[in-house]
């Protein structure tokens, strides 16, 4: 219907109800004036209701007068619509009603355009019981209206909770407080779970919207404001190791594990159907801190060669398949070592005690007694279950010195160059490159070196790579199913050999194939091996404790542990736990280590070009060995290998940040 000028019409926006009068029209628009005195244009669809009154004043301020006293004339009406009980009224009777019929129902008086557009108003606002639209009432069914006070329920809950949020949020920023009290409130409580699932789920958490919704509404807006908060509240500590907890990896042990691995412990020493080899000069070469040692060395003269004895703590037939102890070890894959941390594969009473092999105690062992001629050839192996007693423990600078004294420890150290220069005949790639050593001590703080393998750790790694090679063609041999580690060629192989330049095995290392592991014995390219496995590490390495148990079964009764449909299975979950031990070991270790640089800003650090790209320059920290992005100057020329100084310019070790520039602005 058209509208004349100086009818009253009324209409909402953002969500606030306008009592107007038409004074003109455009095409299908019309011009109105609200009682506020704003002129707006509007189609005739944005109409809630047209009244058959017309403002009679002339003069603007009269007219907005008059609009006033309809606009709180009906205010006042709808105040006295009681829409609940109006539902309860009409509900049994029919679905849809007038406007002029359900207004009348409303109110004890005559009903006028004033009462109609009150009650569309009380209606709107209520939008639980009513549904008004084009001029008709909707009655909502009794199912609609429990959903929508459900809804209503949960939405008030919500905006408490949010409420409680930035009550919290702003009490424990800028200035932290203490927490424990901010608990007991289910509302902070619920808060705590939310803000640390999304620290540690990230975009995965279920609730990462409303975790940014509540810091966008507090106002705080820098990346790490959610971790922050928690170690604010003292929930969590500064250096927190929330990726444990987004990897699945458990730092104590279930209950029955704990239980099978308490009976092994107080078990006594079983000698039956071991060789007694007690009488054999046998010692382990570990690091000082080293408690979980699994194997131990015997070195012996013989004519015209050597005997390498490799002895491995005897664990396999301890720990059965299908228990409690071996799934979770399996599980887990195997020892992490962190640099705050050491996450045990085995509970400690068995990996750093009952099991391990300390000097002085009777342990079952698993022996690889290895004849070799003086050139390194392999005259004769044998694998025996025995007995053992380790006479010494020496740490690498011990193993080092001796070997520097001449006599048998370096006549075994010559005699591992010659089996490593036999396998680098066949495509062995060493790769001699420092370890990057990181620790964390709260008292100390982070620690940082290089450590350069010595002619001690090169023997011991010698030994047990001979060891490994041994049981691998062992198991092929006898075709006893096994898990085998394989290594395709490098995608580029730009080193021949054994190379020392530091610079090149990096580079090397950068290209180097990744390694499988499968039932096939396939060839390890990087030790120049056509089969290999591990097991020599079993209370370390999930795959060494697998094969040690095939081996035990196999030489105690003929028949190996487990069939190849079980190993396939073992495999998948080995290598999903390798898989996260590999992330949170590399997570945890870059975030100490930039802790760490976090008090080096603007000290110059030496490092060479690893790859001048076109927008970047790839260079290596010479102290960390850690790759690290430059911007490429315009006009400046790079090479390989160039040796340049570097500044730390940013650095956030909990958000990952590490900006590097080059040094005092020099041109290289």
């Amino acid at each position: 219907m058209d509208v004349a000028n100086s009818q009253v019409v009324e209409f909402v926006e953002n969500q606030r109800f306008f009592t107007a009068m038409c004074i003109g029209k455009k095409a299908n628009r019309y011009h109105l004036i609200t009682y506020l005195g704003r002129e707006i244009n509007l189609p005739e669809s944005r109409f809630l209701h047209i009244s058959p009154q017309r403002i009679k004043s002339n003069a603007r301020s009269a007219c907005l007068q008059e609009l006033q006293g309809i606009f709180i004339r009906r205010e006042e009406l709808k105040a006295q619509i009681d829409i609940q009980y109006l539902w309860e009224l009409i509900k049994d009777e029919r679905g849809t009603w007038s406007l002029h019929e359900i207004t009348n129902l409303a109110f004890s008086e005559d009903a006028g355009p004033d009462h109609e557009a009150a009650l569309i108003r009380a209606v709107i606002e209520d939008h639980l019981y009513f549904k008004f639209r084009e001029g008709v009432i909707y009655v909502q069914p009794k199912e609609t209206i429990e959903r929508l006070l459900s809804q209503q329920a949960i939405e008030q809950k919500k905006l408490e909770r949010i409420k409680a949020g930035l009550d919290w949020l702003g009490r424990l920023w800028p200035k932290p407080a203490a927490g424990s009290r901010d608990l007991k409130d289910p509302n902070i409580a619920y808060w705590v779970d939310a803000i640390g699932d999304f620290c540690i789920r990230g975009e995965e958490s279920n609730y990462t919207q409303e975790v940014r919704d509540l810091f966008k509404q507090a106002g705080i807006t820098e990346p790490s404001a959610p971790f922050n908060t928690l170690v604010r509240a003292g929930i969590w500590s500064e250096d927190e190791n929330v990726e444990l907890i987004r990897f699945g990896i458990e730092t104590s042990f279930p209950e029955d594990a704990m239980g099978q691995a308490a009976d092994i412990a107080s078990s006594s020493l079983d000698t039956n159907r071991a060789a007694d080899l007690t009488g054999l000069d046998i010692f382990t070469i570990d690091g000082p801190e080293t408690t979980d040692i699994d194997d131990a060395l015997s070195f012996e003269r013989l004519t015209g060669g050597y005997e390498i004895g490799v002895h491995i703590t005897d664990i396999g037939l301890k720990i059965k398949s299908d228990t409690p102890l071996f799934e979770n070890a399996i599980s887990r894959a195997t020892t992490i070592y962190l640099p705050d941390l050491t996450v045990s594969m085995l509970p400690d009473i068995l990996s750093s005690d009952a099991l391990s092999l300390s000097r002085g105690e009777y342990r079952r062992a698993l022996s690889f007694l290895i004849r070799l001629d003086k050139n390194g050839n392999i005259l004769k192996s044998h694998i025996v279950r025995s007995v053992i007693r380790v006479n010494k423990r020496m740490d690498y600078d011990e193993a080092d010195l001796a070997i520097e004294e001449g006599g048998l420890f370096s006549e075994i150290h010559q005699l591992c160059k010659s089996l490593q220069a036999a396998r680098i005949e066949k495509g062995a790639l060493p790769l001699p490159i420092p370890e990057l050593m990181v620790k964390f001590d709260p008292g100390r703080g982070v620690t940082v070196k290089l450590s350069q393998p010595g002619p001690a750790r090169f023997l011991v790694s010698e030994c047990m790579i001979l060891a490994n090679t041994v049981a691998a063609n062992f198991l092929k041999d006898n075709r006893i199913p096994a898990l085998y580690k394989s290594q395709p060629p490098p995608r580029e192989q730009i080193i021949s050999g054994i190379e020392t330049n530091l610079k090149a095995n990096f580079r090397q290392r950068r290209l180097i194939s990744k390694g499988n592991l499968g039932q096939k014995p396939e060839g390890h390219h990087g030790l120049g091996l056509d089969a290999y496995t591990t097991i020599t590490s079993p209370l370390r390495r999930g795959l060494d404790l697998v094969m040690q148990q095939q081996l035990d079964s196999f030489i105690s009764n003929g028949e190996p542990m487990h069939d190849a449909k079980g190993l396939e299975k073992i495999a998948i979950t080995l290598q999903q736990g390798l898989a996260a031990a590999s992330a949170v070991k590399q997570i945890r270790t870059r975030y100490f280590l930039l802790k760490h640089m976090q008090g080096l800003i603007d000290v110059p650090l030496d490092a060479w070009i690893l790859e001048p790209n076109h927008q970047k320059v790839l260079a290596v920290l010479n102290d960390y060995l850690m790759p690290v992005e430059l911007p490429r100057r315009p006009n400046a020329i790079y090479s390989p290998d160039q040796d340049i100084k570097v500044r730390l310019k940013k650095v956030n070790a909990r958000e990952n940040i590490l900006k590097v520039d080059w040094y005092a602005n020099r041109a290289f």
